[in-house]
């Protein structure tokens, strides 16, 4: 874990796909790592102690990792899934928990906390076993608990999460911030971010953000093709099968990166003209980035384009 000023600012930057609107001022400060197979980064203007706060990062997204990661064998995650169908929980894993079972209510199943064995059936996951219904999934009391053989896997939820906590910790000490974990962002102040070009790498389009949250889902990392057509790791619960259209990213505005997260998973599913409707409903705003006969078409509701810069 590294601490450093000025000379790595434009790192962030590049890394996030965003020009900081205060960028290169020597009062700001970097911090970085890695977590969750991916890497952290951290810019603020006004830290008061960095050299305490980079410990306490890596502590906050350990713990997260211990409760919520299918990738390890000893998380309570992995132990509810393959052992008993009725294990007590933290505080934090029960608020993903429930909040992951919402946005499946909330998106009609688009968003399903339960297609891990799906996920590994591409060769993107590690939760085995057979599909099940996240109806079947319940938490209440503190207590997570499950009918059946049902698996759960919270993935497209969890980093946001991480995220959010991870700004709540930087705001102890800075009023004038950006995070990032795995291209997923936070802002508080004003900030100016980039959406990712999803085939050429680059930035796609720049937006503003003053305290909110962006976050992005697509096939640019995670994806192989066969035959002419392309796999990706997120599943259309529909199907049981990778999405099968032309869309190449969702990125979503939100207050919050655990809503912004769910949020750009469940819009994937949907599809463009479903996903927009959806978008509008709950407030928040979403770009589309759609293959087309070799180019790539944005699509845009009024809430993100407002953002646009």
């Amino acid at each position: 874990m590294r601490i450093t000023r000025r000379s790595l600012l434009f790192g962030l930057a590049a890394i996030a796909g965003s020009g900081p609107l205060k960028a290169f001022a020597t009062d700001r400060v970097r911090l970085s790592g890695r977590a969750f197979g991916t890497t952290w980064h951290v810019l603020a203007r006004d830290l008061a102690a960095p050299e305490t706060l980079a410990p306490r990062i890596g502590a906050l997204l350990d713990d997260i990792d211990a409760q919520m990661s299918p990738f390890r064998p000893d998380s309570a995650l992995t132990r509810f899934n393959m052992t008993a169908p009725r294990v007590a929980v933290s505080g934090d894993f029960a608020e993903v928990a429930r909040s992951a079972l919402d946005m499946a209510r909330i998106s009609d199943g688009a968003f399903d906390p339960t297609v891990g064995p799906a996920v590994a059936r591409y060769g993107f996951g590690p939760i085995r076993g057979r599909a099940g219904d996240w109806r079947q999934i319940a938490c209440a009391d503190g207590h997570l608990s499950r009918q059946g053989s049902v698996t759960l896997d919270l993935c497209g939820i969890a980093k946001g999460f991480a995220v959010d906590r991870l700004a709540e910790l930087v705001s102890t000490q800075a009023s004038d911030f950006v995070v990032e974990i795995g291209g997923e962002i936070r802002t508080q102040g004003d900030w100016q971010v980039g959406i990712a070009h999803p085939d050429k790498g680059g930035v796609h389009s720049r937006i503003r953000l003053g305290s909110g949250a962006v976050a992005t889902s697509g096939d640019a990392v995670n994806h192989y093709d066969i035959g002419g057509r392309r796999y990706s790791h997120t599943i259309d619960p529909a199907t049981g099968e990778p999405v099968t259209d032309n869309i190449a990213s969702v990125s979503v505005i939100a207050e919050s990166a655990m809503r912004a997260d769910a949020l750009a998973t469940a819009l994937l599913v949907m599809g463009n003209k479903k996903g927009l409707a959806f978008a509008d409903k709950q407030g928040v705003g979403a770009l589309y980035l759609i293959r087309d006969r070799g180019l790539l078409r944005a699509i845009a509701n009024t809430a993100f384009k407002s953002h646009m810069i």
